[in-house]
């Protein structure tokens, strides 16, 4: 098995910067001003920019507007939907963590379930993928989602839950 760059990349950096986006909306840190900042540039930085090279592995990258419209069948849209919900949803948080020195916890744990929500969305298209047998199990999510979590927590300091969550991962064979 030899995937894209673009697949490897978009997993890797949109799992580290939603799981981040998780810890955040906990309130893990609890961070504000130029500090919280810094921690929602780096999220963002990540699962954006995870996000748009997922494009590059795309058939038809044009389309991919038309990602949003099948969220009934598509794990894909649903992904979309979701990433786009978390990402509006901590940028309202953020802006209150950041400009106002406000905590607006429902804002963080909306978020932080929609960022959780996207990484589950994302490990399910690869789970449908009956061509890579190794991804077509029922185990993938957790993969996925303890990983992310993993990442999150190192990024966010928070290294007990880490190592417990990176043992965890460890311990899900695919």
């Amino acid at each position: 098995m030899h995937p894209a760059p673009s697949v490897i990349f978009f997993t890797t950096f949109s799992g580290l910067g939603f799981g981040l986006l998780i810890w955040l909306g906990l309130g893990m840190p609890a961070v504000t001003g130029w500090v919280a900042f810094a921690f929602f540039v780096i999220a963002y930085a990540m699962a954006v920019g995870g996000l748009l090279a997922s494009t590059f592995h795309l058939g038809r990258p044009e389309r991919a507007i038309k990602a949003f419209s099948q969220w009934r069948s598509s794990w894909l849209s649903r992904e979309a939907w979701c990433a786009v919900g978390a990402l509006v949803t901590m940028g309202l948080y953020a802006a209150g963590l950041v400009f106002f020195d406000t905590h607006i916890a429902i804002l963080g744990f909306i978020g932080a379930f929609l960022s959780l929500a996207t990484v589950f969305t994302t490990s399910m298209i690869y789970t449908q993928l009956k061509t890579i047998p190794r991804w077509h199990m029922p185990l993938t999510p957790a993969k996925f989602i303890s990983l992310s979590l993993a990442g999150g927590a190192l990024l966010a300091g928070q290294v007990t839950p880490a190592l417990v969550l990176l043992l965890v991962a460890g311990a899900i064979q695919l």
